[in-house]
C-alpha cells in the first residue's frame, strides 16, 4: 500500500543488510560487465563531486532516497485534498462547524472512506502483482528498464494529479490506487540493487552508507514538509484542494528531478537467475514464494518463520495506519492541511528519539524482547489516542498523540531490520529480503477495507482506529512463538536452505 509513514514497505533492510561476504554469492551479472559498471559515472551538469559516493549503484540508491520522501509526504497533502473536494462534490459544506452534518455519499461510498478504499486496492495489486515484478526484476535483464520506467510514471501521475479540481477528483483517486502500486514497483526494483553495492563497498563504508540512506530519506521528508507549511501559509491559506495541488507540483519537480539522478546512475545488470525447465516468468514468482515459505516452514519455524508471519501482520497494521490516521484526523478532528502538516511533522521527529530508545532497549535485553515491548505499547497508546481523540476540541491531545505515534513508529522500524538482518541464514541475504518486502505486502489490503466497511455501517470511527490493534497483537503472540533469542542467532549460522536445493 502507499506507505505514508513508512519507511515499512520500502525500508525494510535499510539499516541491517548483513555484511559483504554474505551477499557475495547473490550478486551476477558476469565478470566480464564489471570494469564497465564499476566506472565511476561523471557528475551531470557540472555538479560537485561531493554528491557522488564511491560508485554508481550506491550513488543511484542515494538519489532515489531523496526523491522517495517528497513522495510519500506528499500523499498526506493529496489524501486531505481527495476527501474534500468529494464532499463538496456532493455538496457538503467542508467549513461547516456543525459536526452532526451528513454529507451522503458520492459513487456509492461515504467520501471518508476514500483513503482506505484507494489503499485497499494498492495493497490487493501489490499483494498478487509483485511476485511478478520480482521475477522480471532476478530472471530478465530488465531490472534496470522495470525501475526508470516505474519511477518516471509515477512521476508523470503526480504531474497529472497538479490538475485535481472538483470536477477530476474521481479519476485523480483512481490513479492514486494505481501510482500506489507503481511506488511499490520502482522501490523493489532500486532495492535489487543492495547486494551489488553491498558487494563492492568495503564493510565499514557500506555500514555508513546504509545511515546515510536512512538520513537522506528523512531529511527530504522534513524538507518537503517545511515547504509545503511555508506553501499553506503564504500562498494556499490551509484550502485542501489548492494544497493538494501545489504538494503533486512540488513533488513532481523535486522527485523528479532526485529519479532522474537516480536512473543516470545506477546500472543496468544481467538476470540473477535463469528459468527452471517447464516455468515461465507468470508462474516462477509465486512458485518460488511457495518453496521459499515451505523451506522456512521445514528448516526454521520458531525463528524465521514465526518472524516473518508475525510480521504480515504487524506491518499490516502499521501500513494502514497512515491511511485510517489521515482520515480519521480530517473526519473527526476537523485538521486543515496546515494542521495535518504540523502533526505529522511532528510525527517525524518524535520517530528520532524513538530510534534511540530501540537502541537502549536492545542493549538492555534482544531485540526480538523489545520488538514486543514496542507491540505492546502499541497497542496501548492507540486504545488512549483513539478513545480520547472525540471531537474537534482535543487538537492539543493530538498532537501529543503525534508525538507518541512518532516515537512508536521510530522504534518499530529499526528493530525489524535488526531482527530480520541477524536471524536469516547466511547466504539467502537477497532471496530472503525479496521474500521479506512480499510478506509486508501480503496483508495490507485488510485494515482498510475493514475500516471501510465499519465506516459505511456507520460504526464510530474510533473503532476503526482502535481494530488496528488486532493485528499488532497477532503479531505479538507470534514473536512470543519464537524461540529464544540466542536459538535464533545459532540456526541461522546453517544455511539448510541452500543445502536441501543442492
Amino acid at each position: 500500500s502507499q506507505q505514508l509513514l513508512t519507511p515499512t514497505v520500502v525500508e525494510i533492510s535499510e539499516q541491517e543488510i548483513p555484511p559483504q561476504q554474505h551477499v557475495q554469492a547473490a550478486v551476477s551479472g558476469g565478470e566480464q560487465n564489471q570494469n564497465s559498471q564499476n566506472a565511476l559515472k561523471p557528475c551531470p551538469l557540472g555538479c560537485n563531486t561531493k554528491f557522488r559516493l564511491e560508485t554508481n549503484d550506491s550513488t543511484g540508491f542515494f538519489y532515489q532516497r531523496c526523491g522517495a520522501g517528497p513522495v510519500i509526504m506528499s500523499n498526506l497533502f493529496f489524501a486531505n485534498a481527495l476527501i474534500e473536494l468529494a464532499k463538496r462534490d456532493i455538496g457538503c459544506d467542508a467549513e461547516d462547524d456543525d459536526e452532526e452534518i451528513e454529507c451522503g455519499k458520492v459513487y456509492g461510498f461515504k467520501p471518508s472512506s476514500l483513503i482506505a478504499i484507494i489503499a485497499t486496492v494498492t495493497g490487493v495489486l501489490s499483494a498478487f502483482l509483485l511476485p511478478f515484478v520480482g521475477v522480471i526484476i532476478d530472471y530478465t535483464p530488465y531490472r534496470y528498464n522495470v525501475g526508470a520506467c516505474s519511477s518516471a510514471l509515477l512521476v508523470l501521475i503526480q504531474a497529472i494529479q497538479i490538475y485535481t479540481v472538483e470536477s477530476t477528483w474521481f479519476p485523480m483517486a483512481i490513479l492514486q490506487a494505481v501510482n500506489g502500486f507503481v511506488f511499490q514497483i520502482a522501490t523493489l526494483s532500486s532495492y535489487a540493487y543492495f547486494p551489488e553495492i553491498a558487494a563492492s563497498l568495503p564493510a565499514r563504508t557500506y555500514q555508513w552508507y546504509s545511515c546515510l540512506y536512512g538520513i537522506m530519506l528523512f531529511s527530504s521528508e522534513i524538507v518537503y514538509l517545511f515547504l509545503m507549511l511555508c506553501v499553506m501559509v503564504f500562498i494556499t491559506d490551509g484550502d485542501a484542494g489548492q494544497t493538494g495541488q501545489v504538494g503533486q507540483a512540488l513533488d513532481s519537480i523535486i522527485t523528479g528531478g532526485c529519479w532522474v539522478l537516480a536512473w543516470y546512475y545506477f546500472t543496468r545488470r544481467e538476470p540473477r537467475a535463469t528459468l527452471e525447465e517447464g516455468r515461465s516468468l507468470f508462474n516462477t514468482g509465486f512458485f518460488q514464494v511457495f518453496e521459499t515459505a515451505k523451506g522456512i516452514y521445514h528448516f526454521y519455524p520458531k525463528s524465521v518463520g514465526c518472524f516473518f508471519v508475525g510480521g504480515v501482520f504487524s506491518d499490516a497494521g502499521l501500513s494502514a495506519f497512515s491511511s485510517i490516521s489521515v482520515t480519521y484526523i480530517n473526519e473527526v478532528l476537523d485538521f486543515d492541511s496546515a494542521q495535518l502538516g504540523v502533526l505529522f511533522l511532528l510525527v517525524l521527529f518524535f520517530s528520532v528519539p524513538g530510534s534511540y530508545f530501540a537502541y537502549w532497549l536492545t542493549e538492555r535485553t534482544n531485540p526480538i524482547t523489545a520488538l514486543k515491548v514496542q507491540l505492546v505499547s502499541w497497542v496501548i497508546v492507540n486504545f488512549v489516542a483513539f478513545l480520547v481523540l472525540t471531537d474537534p476540541s482535543k487538537s492539543t491531545e493530538a498532537y501529543i498523540a503525534g508525538m507518541f505515534w512518532g516515537f512508536l513508529i521510530g522504534w518499530y522500524v529499526p528493530l525489524v531490520n535488526l531482527v530480520f538482518s541477524m536471524i536469516i541464514p547466511s547466504g539467502q541475504e537477497s532471496e530472503l529480503t525479496g521474500f521479506f518486502l512480499y510478506c509486508s505486502q501480503i496483508l495490507a489490503w485488510l485494515p482498510p477495507l475493514i475500516f471501510t466497511l465499519l465506516n459505511e455501517a456507520d460504526v464510530n470511527l474510533k473503532w476503526g482506529g482502535i481494530h488496528l490493534n488486532i493485528y499488532f497483537f497477532i503479531g505479538l503472540l507470534l514473536y512470543q512463538k519464537m524461540l529464544p533469542w540466542e536459538d535464533c542467532i545459532r540456526a541461522a549460522k546453517t544455511n539448510h536452505l541452500r543445502e536441501n536445493r543442492t
